[in-house]
C-alpha cells in the first residue's frame, strides 16, 4: 500500500515538473515575442525609405500601402518551437501606376526584390516548355521559382516568384545563377508518348540556375486535383496519393552540385531523367497500381487457404470469408531499383474498409503472413503496398475473419 501511495506521489510530481516546464517555455517564448515584436516594428520603419528609393529609381516612383516584417522558418527542434524569430527581410505592398505588386527588402544590406514582371516570366517560360519540348498543349502549366540567397532565410511562400529588377523573361532566369525553378506540365488522360520526349532540348548548354522539370499525365478527369504539386526543395511525385491519380510521370532537371574534392560547385552537363508508367488492374474490389518500367505483374484469382493460423496472434485460427485469393507474381525489370517504385500499391473499394487481409509473402519462410485491417486515409483512400526487394516476389491475398 505504502509503496502504491510514494509511485502515485512520484507519478503526481512528474506531471507537475512537466506542466511547470511546460509554462516556463511559454513564458519564455512570450518575452522573446516582445522583443522580436519591438525588432519587426523597427525592421519595418527602415524598409519604408529603402523602398521609397528603389521605386523611384526604378520606376520613377510609387506608393507604399503596408509593411510586414517577415519571420524566419520554424527550426527542426525535439521541443515544439513556439517562438518566432524576425529576420532581417521585409515585405511591402505597393503601387506604381495603378498596378499593385510587392517588393522584399532587406535591410540589413538594402538589397530589394519584387515581382512586377511576374506574369510576364510565368507566361514566359509556359511557352518556351511547349515550344522546346515540342509536346501537345498541357491541361494546366505549373511554374514557381524562387530566389536562392533567400532560401533558408524565409519561408519558401514567402519570395516565390520574386526576382531582382529587370528579370522579365526564360533567358534572363536561366543565365543568373541565383534561382531554383519549377516547371510542371499537366495532363489528364493523355494519349502522348511521354517516355519518348526529349526533356534535354528544355535545358540550355550553358550554365543555367537551377530547373526542374516535371510532365504529368492523370489517369482521369475524376482523379485530376488542382493546385500546386510542387514547392521550395519539393519535386517528388510518388506515394500512395500520387501514384492512384498519375498514370505517366517525367522528372529531369539539372541543378548545381558540390565537388568536396575541389570544394568547388559545378554544372553537371548531364541532366538528372527518369520515366514512370503507372498501369493499374482491378481484380475483385482491389486496384493494383505499378510502375511498368520498373517490375511485370502477373495476376490471378485462386482458391484462399480455408485456415490460417497466425502465430503473431496466439496462434489464433483466421478463416477465408470467400474461398477466392488474388495472386501477385512479380519479376524486376531493371538491374538498378528505385526507391520510389519497391512496392505495389493496392487500393480498395469503400466496401471493403475495416476488412481483415492477409498478404502471404511466397518467397519468405521467416514471417509468411501478415494481417492487416484495411482503414480509410486522411486522403479518404483505403490501400495497401506490396514491398518488392528481390528480384522475383510472389503474394497471395485474401480476406478472412476469426470465429
Amino acid at each position: 500500500m505504502n509503496r502504491m501511495n510514494c509511485i502515485k506521489n512520484t507519478t503526481s510530481i512528474r506531471k507537475l515538473v512537466y506542466i511547470f516546464t511546460i509554462i516556463c517555455l511559454f513564458s519564455l517564448t512570450a518575452c522573446m515575442s516582445k522583443e522580436e515584436k519591438e525588432k519587426a516594428k523597427n525592421n519595418e520603419t527602415l524598409a519604408r525609405p529603402i523602398v521609397q528609393e528603389y521605386l523611384k529609381r526604378n520606376y520613377g516612383s510609387g506608393e507604399i500601402k503596408s509593411l510586414d516584417s517577415l519571420n524566419r522558418p520554424k527550426r527542426d527542434l525535439v521541443l515544439p518551437d513556439f517562438s518566432k524569430i524576425t529576420s532581417s527581410y521585409v515585405k511591402s505592398s505597393v503601387i506604381v501606376n495603378k498596378k499593385e505588386f510587392s517588393v522584399i527588402t532587406n535591410v540589413e544590406t538594402g538589397q530589394c526584390y519584387d515581382n512586377y514582371n511576374e506574369q510576364l516570366v510565368v507566361d514566359d517560360l509556359k511557352n518556351y516548355a511547349a515550344s522546346s519540348l515540342s509536346i501537345d498543349a498541357p491541361y494546366d502549366i505549373e511554374v514557381h521559382y524562387y530566389l536562392k540567397d533567400l532560401d533558408g532565410e524565409l519561408n519558401g511562400s514567402s519570395f516565390g516568384n520574386f526576382t531582382e529588377y529587370g528579370i522579365t523573361s526564360v533567358d534572363d532566369l536561366f543565365n543568373n545563377d541565383q534561382y531554383q525553378i519549377y516547371l510542371v506540365c499537366k495532363y489528364v488522360a493523355s494519349d502522348m508518348d511521354f517516355g519518348s520526349v526529349d526533356t534535354k532540348s528544355f535545358f540550355p548548354a550553358s550554365e543555367v540556375s537551377d530547373v526542374y522539370l516535371a510532365l504529368l499525365n492523370y489517369r482521369s478527369k475524376d482523379r485530376y486535383i488542382a493546385g500546386n504539386m510542387v514547392s521550395l526543395d519539393y519535386f517528388y511525385f510518388g506515394g500512395p496519393n500520387n501514384q492512384y491519380r498519375l498514370s505517366d510521370v517525367v522528372t529531369a532537371y539539372k541543378v548545381k552540385a558540390y565537388d568536396s574534392e575541389s570544394k568547388k560547385s559545378y554544372y553537371d552537363d548531364n541532366v538528372n531523367y527518369r520515366y514512370a508508367r503507372y498501369l493499374s488492374k482491378s481484380i475483385n474490389g482491389i486496384e493494383f497500381v505499378w510502375n511498368d518500367i520498373a517490375y511485370a505483374l502477373d495476376f490471378e484469382v485462386v482458391p484462399a487457404e480455408k485456415e490460417i493460423q497466425m502465430e503473431d496472434y496466439s496462434g489464433k485460427t483466421f478463416y477465408s470469408t470467400d474461398g477466392k485469393a488474388i495472386s501477385v507474381g512479380c519479376t524486376f525489370r531493371l538491374d538498378k531499383r528505385d526507391d520510389e517504385d519497391d512496392r505495389i500499391y493496392c487500393y480498395f473499394d469503400k466496401a471493403l474498409n475495416k476488412r481483415e487481409m492477409i498478404v502471404t509473402d511466397n518467397n519468405s519462410d521467416y514471417r509468411k503472413y501478415d494481417l492487416s485491417t484495411l482503414q480509410r486515409d486522411s486522403d479518404g483512400h483505403i490501400y495497401d503496398a506490396l514491398y518488392i526487394n528481390d528480384k522475383e516476389m510472389s503474394y497471395t491475398l485474401g480476406f478472412y475473419k476469426r470465429k
